[in-house]
C-alpha cells in the first residue's frame, strides 16, 4: 500500500474533534470546564471550544464564562460573549475577554459593562480586572449610574473602598457636583456600598497605591 502524501499534511494542519462529554482539565493555573466537544488544533496547540465553557481560578476567585472559547498554551484563554465573575462579587460582561496567563489579567472590550455593591451599570471601552491585586480598570468613556458619574479613567481598589477617576470628570453627589478638567483626579471613598467622600484633591500618599495602573 502505497502512502497518502496528503497524510503530513492533514496530521498539521486538521483540527481533531475530541469526545462532547464535559470533562474538567487544568489551563495555565485556571480548571476549565467545556460545554461540548473541542478541537485541538494540532499546529499551534490551541484548543477551540465552540459550545464555550466555563474557567475557574480558584485562587483568584475569578469565575469566567463564555459561549465560545479558545484555549492558547502558555498564553492566553480568549472568551466571546463572556461574563466574569470575582471574588468581591463583581460582574463583568463582554463581547470578549482575553486572560493573559502570564500577566493574571482579564481584558474586556466590546459592549462591556461591570457592576458590584458600590458601581452600577459601569461602562466604558475597556475594563481591564486585575486578578491577583482585585484592582479593576475601566478606561474610555467612562460611566456610571451609581454614583452617577462619568470620567477618562476608573481605577478601584476593593480593598480600601476607594476609587481614582481622572478627568475629564462629573461625579454627582450628595455631597455636590464635582467637575474637573483633563489631567485632574478625584477620589471616591466608598462605606459598605454607599458613597461617602469625594476628594477633589488627593494627596501623593493617598494615590500611592493606584500608581501603577495611573497610565
Amino acid at each position: 500500500m502505497k502512502p497518502n502524501p496528503l497524510f503530513p499534511l492533514l496530521t498539521s494542519l486538521t483540527l481533531a474533534w475530541l469526545p462532547s462529554q464535559a470533562q474538567a482539565m487544568s489551563f495555565g493555573g485556571l480548571t476549565v470546564t467545556p460545554r461540548g466537544a473541542q478541537n485541538l488544533n494540532l499546529e499551534t496547540g490551541a484548543t477551540d471550544l465552540p459550545s464555550g465553557g466555563t474557567a475557574t481560578d480558584t485562587r483568584g476567585g475569578m469565575v469566567l464564562s463564555g459561549a465560545k472559547m479558545q484555549l492558547k498554551p502558555d498564553d492566553s484563554l480568549v472568551a466571546q460573549n463572556a461574563t466574569l465573575k470575582t471574588k468581591q462579587g463583581g460582574v463583568l460582561k463582554a463581547n470578549n475577554v482575553v486572560y493573559d496567563l502570564k500577566s493574571g489579567t482579564a481584558s474586556a472590550s466590546g459592549n462591556v459593562s461591570y457592576s458590584d455593591a458600590r458601581v452600577k451599570e459601569l461602562t466604558a471601552e475597556t475594563i481591564v480586572l486585575y486578578v491577583r491585586s482585585g484592582f479593576v480598570v475601566a478606561s474610555g468613556g467612562v460611566k456610571a449610574s451609581q454614583p452617577d458619574m462619568s470620567g477618562n479613567t476608573l481605577i478601584f481598589d476593593p480593598f480600601t473602598m476607594r476609587s481614582v477617576l481622572t478627568g475629564p470628570f462629573s461625579v454627582n453627589t450628595r455631597y455636590g457636583h464635582p467637575k474637573g478638567a483633563l489631567g485632574t483626579k478625584i477620589m471616591l471613598t466608598f462605606g459598605g456600598s454607599s458613597l461617602i467622600s469625594a476628594n477633589t484633591n488627593p494627596s501623593p500618599d493617598d494615590l500611592a497605591r493606584f500608581a501603577p495602573y495611573l497610565k
